[in-house]
């Protein structure tokens, strides 16, 4: 086939109606237009085609063929990226379909790779990257989170050597611990990725029990030697960055959906988190001497605490709950008090 094609038609040139006869020749994805013995335009880039037969160029200018270009025409014209956008942009039911398959297919690919490779990024990623994370985020948090211990000097030295020795027992070092009364989060524990771990005031007065407090520590301790915070930060990146392509960022509404989407997940996760810390916490606590049911006993009293203060229903349905639902960051603490009192 030729490498070159001439057509007649009619044009209009840029920000124009004023229809004016005349030919135009195409090339491979550019295209010269003829009028009256001269050469009106060349070497123009074409935009689209469409219909087979209105030609849209880079100039603004639109040039309207007499007849429609065959399917070997167009090939001549178009590179294969090209015909594909363009059938991209003509809908059809079946088209739609395939592309929503294909698109499932690719998001569950993504998410199996996914899980596969993150524990690949974990081990490589630096633990003092890691450590100055938590350490941003506790600084962040501090200025409009925590306030200033009101607990005495003693008792928080004495837990942070209680808490050091509990480490040194299972074979690593303690991380910062630093205590904070905060009306925002109430009786609460909190790890920063790689350190430190903040301790509420209302978090001690209302165990009292320093095993009892410790067993959070534990819990805590957990949750930095797993790398727990790391993990959810590279897989929510991951995802969210992978909405972002597939999705793109000019639709609002798919932006808010990808972001209900991963959020959901990364509540999934949080809870998947939370299990395996407890277990992990117990493991803890017994190779340091404490009784199995501290754990348990310190989640007990932290669910009643809570359901005092947000049930809608009875107190005592609160805490026997064991769904935890879709948006709840951890398990319920029913379901928590269960599976720590059968761990082995």
């Amino acid at each position: 086939m030729q490498s070159k094609i001439r057509f007649s038609g009619v044009f209009f040139a840029a920000m124009t109606a004023k229809e004016t006869p005349g030919e135009i020749e195409l090339k491979p994805k550019s295209a010269t237009i003829h009028s009256q013995g001269t050469v009106v335009c060349a070497n123009i880039n074409i935009q689209s085609i469409q219909n087979s037969r209105d030609i849209y160029l880079d100039n603004g200018f639109l040039f309207t063929l007499e007849g429609s270009l065959s399917s070997e025409q167009e090939k001549l014209i178009f590179d294969n990226l090209s015909r594909s956008i363009k059938w991209l942009e003509n809908f059809s039911l079946s088209k739609a379909m395939l592309l929503s398959v294909a698109l499932v297919f690719f998001v569950i690919l993504f998410r199996f790779s996914l899980n596969i490779s993150i524990p690949f990024f974990v081990n490589v990623f630096p633990i003092s990257w890691e450590q100055e994370i938590g350490r941003n985020t506790y600084y962040a948090m501090s200025k409009t989170v925590f306030e200033k211990s009101e607990l005495s000097n003693l008792r928080i030295e004495m837990l942070r050597e209680k808490a050091a020795d509990l480490a040194v027992k299972n074979g690593f070092a303690s991380p910062q611990i630093i205590f904070h009364d905060s009306d925002l989060i109430g009786a609460n524990a909190l790890a920063f990725p790689g350190g430190p771990i903040v301790i509420t005031d209302d978090l001690v007065i209302l165990l009292q029990s320093d095993d009892l407090i410790l067993s959070v520590v534990a819990h805590e301790f957990a949750h930095i030697q797993e790398r727990h915070s790391l993990q959810q930060i590279i897989e929510i990146v991951g995802v969210a960055a992978v909405a972002s392509i597939v999705l793109g960022s000019d639709d609002t509404l798919l932006e808010e959906v990808s972001v209900i989407g991963i959020n959901l997940l990364a509540n999934k996760n949080s809870r998947s988190f939370e299990k395996q810390a407890d277990l992990r916490a117990q493991e803890y606590l017994e190779k340091a001497g404490f009784k199995k049911s501290t754990f348990a006993n310190a989640i007990k009293k932290l669910t009643e605490h809570y359901c005092s203060k947000t049930a809608v229903q009875s107190v005592q349905h609160c805490v026997e709950k064991t769904d935890s639902g879709w948006l709840s960051t951890h398990p319920s603490g029913a379901e928590r008090i269960e599976y720590l009192s059968h761990s082995h």
